[in-house]
C-alpha cells in the first residue's frame, strides 16, 4: 500500500501533495493520540487532512453509516477510492464554517510513497520496525536516541501482505 505514508507531519503531507491534482491523496500516521491515521487531500485545489475513525473494529471517516466502515485500512481505501470513481457513494468532510456546504472527499489518486524519496533517517526507522518487533527494540546494540526515535508513536503494521 504505497497510499501509507506511516509517520508523516500534516506539514510534510501539505508539501507533498502541493500541485497534485484534486482526488489526490495519502494515508498517514495521525498526530492526534486519540485516532491511528489521518487522511491528507485535494479537493478544490486545497490540501485537507481530516482523521480516519476506528470503531468497533472498522475503519471509516466520521460520518458514515457502519455498513461502509471495512475491517482493514487497506480494504477502507480501496472501497473509497473505487466508491470515488464509480461515484456510487459520496464522501464529504464537515462544512469548514456555518451555512457553507461540506467538501467532497474524492479518492482517485493514491500517492505512493516509493516514487517519492525520504530522508535516510525515515526509512531505516521503517526497514528497521519492519523487522524488529517494538518489545525487542530495547535489545538493539545501538543509542538510547535511536531506541527512543524507534518508540515514537506511528501506526505500523509489522506483517504487511500484497506489498
Amino acid at each position: 500500500c504505497g497510499w501509507y505514508w506511516g509517520p508523516l507531519s500534516y506539514e510534510e503531507a501539505e508539501a507533498t501533495l502541493q500541485n497534485k491534482p484534486d482526488g489526490s491523496f495519502l494515508v498517514r500516521d495521525s498526530s492526534n493520540e486519540n485516532y491511528i491515521l489521518s487522511l491528507s487531500f485535494i479537493s478544490h485545489s486545497i490540501v485537507r487532512h481530516t482523521r480516519i475513525e476506528h470503531n468497533k473494529g472498522l475503519f471509516s471517516f466520521w460520518s458514515q453509516p457502519e455498513s461502509h466502515g471495512r475491517v482493514t485500512i487497506k480494504e477502507f481505501i480501496e472501497q473509497t477510492v473505487e466508491n470515488s470513481r464509480n461515484g456510487n457513494f459520496h464522501y464529504f468532510l464537515r462544512p469548514p464554517g456555518p451555512g457553507m456546504p461540506p467538501l467532497p472527499i474524492q479518492l482517485v489518486h493514491p500517492i505512493s510513497r516509493f516514487v517519492q524519496f525520504r530522508s535516510l533517517q525515515h526509512m531505516c526507522r521503517f526497514l528497521i520496525l519492519r523487522w524488529v518487533r517494538r518489545d525487542h527494540i530495547d535489545r538493539l546494540p545501538v543509542p538510547e536516541k535511536v531506541k527512543n526515535y524507534l518508540r515514537e508513536n506511528q501506526y505500523y503494521v509489522e506483517s504487511v501482505e500484497d506489498m
